[in-house]
Order: structure tokens, then sequence, then C-alpha cells
């Protein structure tokens, strides 16, 4: 006399725990997988600089065109730097490295010399052959405390030909 009519659960509502223990483990293995650290970069053998005879026989070759430092802010809100140029190779060997130098001053003072290397060998970025030229970007986190931003300056410090490599 007072039964109500029989109530049929949803199939919906019988999926949904399923659903949610997936999407839980989707979270977790996301977490996990960005939480890995990338293994360190290796030395680089066979680089040329200044004090090398082929460095200075080829550095005319080797043009750092349209460099740009500008400021900017990362995701975070801290201040960065970005360094953008074009690197290019006038001469007649391929270069599979490329070092920079980056000076940040306060006028005539120095604050900081550091080395950044934008061109090396990886599956991404293939050597500037004869005669071309290559675009690179990077940024610097660690602004030396203190600097103005009143000046920064980036050359080329180093190189490697891209046959070194095999042949050390």
């Amino acid at each position: 006399m007072f039964q109500g009519p029989e109530r049929k659960r949803s199939p919906f509502l019988k999926f949904m725990p399923v659903a949610l223990a997936v999407f839980v483990a989707l979270i977790v293995g996301a977490i996990y997988l960005s939480q890995q650290s990338h293994p360190p970069l290796e030395k680089l053998e066979g680089v040329l600089h200044e004090e090398d005879l082929d460095f200075e026989w080829y550095q005319q070759y080797l043009e750092l065109k349209n460099p740009k430092i500008q400021m900017g802010l990362n995701y975070a809100g801290n201040r960065i730097v970005m360094f953008s140029g074009v690197i290019s190779n006038q001469g007649e060997r391929t270069i599979d490295v490329v070092e920079l130098k980056i000076v940040f001053f306060n006028y005539d003072e120095l604050l900081l010399e550091t080395h950044r290397t934008p061109l090396r060998p990886s599956p991404y970025t293939p050597p500037i052959p004869q005669l071309s030229e290559r675009v690179f970007n990077f940024y610097v986190e660690q602004i030396p405390e203190g600097w103005k931003s009143s000046h920064a300056e980036m050359s080329i410090s180093g190189f490697r030909f891209a046959n070194a490599a095999i042949e050390d």
C-alpha cells in the first residue's frame, strides 16, 4: 500500500568510482613525470677558445648578427634577461658548438661574466653548415645582485668544428 515504484540505479553511478580512480591516477602520473630531473648537460670536448690558434684564424668567419638583449618577467613574476641573435658562419667549416660570453655591467663596473652554449649537438639542433646562419635565444634568470639594467654584452667566446667531435 505504501510502496513506491522501484528505483533503478543509473549505470552512470556505477562507472563514476572507476572514472574517478582513473582521473586521480592520471593526475598523480603527470605530477610524477613533471618532477623528474633532467640529466646534466655533458661536458663538450674540442671547443676552441681565444688562446687557440684555430680560434683566431676562424673567428673572422663567425659573426654575431642582430644581438638583442631584453628584460622580461618569467611566469613567477621574477626578472629575467633574454638574449637572442643570429650566428653567421661564412667560413668553409661546419660548426656544431657555439659558446657565448655574457657580461653584465653597471656603467663601467663589471658585475658578472658567464658563459652559455646556445648551440650544442642535439636531435633538435643541427650544426651550422658553411655559408649559413642559425638563430638562437636563451635567458638568464640569475641576474647579478645590484645590476641596474644599465648594460649587458654578449660575444662569441668559443666554437667547435663539427668533425672535431668525431676525431676526439
